[in-house]
């Protein structure tokens, strides 16, 4: 199992998604969302937990992970860092935002992990990013549409 330096950036970045989800739920600004359907809740689960484990480690033997080229090495570290830091300026203007930050909010780590996915070459990843993503997105459409918007 080897991924080397990578894993830390990478693991950096899901601790850093981790923390700010956690500080905003701390001061209130986080909601708790869940479907009326148990199955799309369950798949959301498994693609965000699914995510942020291969994002750390390469869970698929015999698969060889890495960049294509190195300006895609480089593209994969701004992205990395900017999609983070778009991340938590959004939670800090959440209450003056409106629906166009929620969904935001729902889209930047989904694409986090399938940027990280494609440019690594991790198609697994990549995979589990696109059902995050749509179980995910589901669940905010199902929320913001319910009037549950804060």
């Amino acid at each position: 199992m080897q991924f080397g330096w990578i894993n830390a950036v990478n693991a950096f970045a899901v601790i850093c998604l981790i923390a700010v989800n956690i500080l905003c739920a701390r001061r209130g600004l986080a909601d708790s969302w869940k479907s009326r359907h148990t199955a799309v809740n369950v798949f959301e689960q498994i693609g965000r937990y699914g995510c942020m484990a291969l994002m750390i480690l390469p869970l698929t033997a015999g698969w060889e992970f890495g960049f294509a080229s190195p300006g895609r090495m480089v593209a994969w570290l701004i992205l990395t860092f900017v999609l983070l830091a778009a991340y938590s300026i959004l939670w800090a203007c959440k209450r003056k935002g409106g629906k166009a930050v929620l969904y935001a909010l729902a889209v930047l780590p989904v694409c986090l992990f399938l940027q990280s996915g494609v440019l690594l070459r991790h198609w697994l990843l990549a995979a589990f990013a696109l059902l995050f993503g749509v179980f995910h997105l589901w669940i905010v459409q199902e929320n913001v549409m319910g009037g549950k918007s804060s």
